[in-house]
């Protein structure tokens, strides 16, 4: 298992679509897990949710902070995302 800092540093530094699997496959059920919990048990909003989260960190990740601790950024984005659905 690769860090999650190198993985997003290759997605934004080489666009390596793998990279991105990668960060995917290791934090999907993190993030889906606190937007079930934001909604209430709602598992089709929740679902939702974690794929806007995803598709925002493709879109966002060139314009990340280097150092970023991608882990609190995708907790805290779930939790804005989850919010703004309710």
């Amino acid at each position: 298992m690769t860090d999650d800092g190198q993985l997003l540093r290759r997605y934004r530094e080489e666009h390596a679509e793998q990279a991105f699997r990668e960060l995917v496959a290791q934090n999907i059920d993190v993030v889906y897990s606190v937007a079930l919990r934001k909604l209430g048990g709602d598992r089709h909003l929740a679902e939702d949710v974690t794929q806007k989260v995803f598709a925002d960190l493709a879109s966002k990740a060139g314009r990340l902070p280097e150092g970023t601790v991608l882990a609190g950024w995708l907790y805290r984005h779930a939790c804005f995302t989850a919010s703004k659905v309710v």
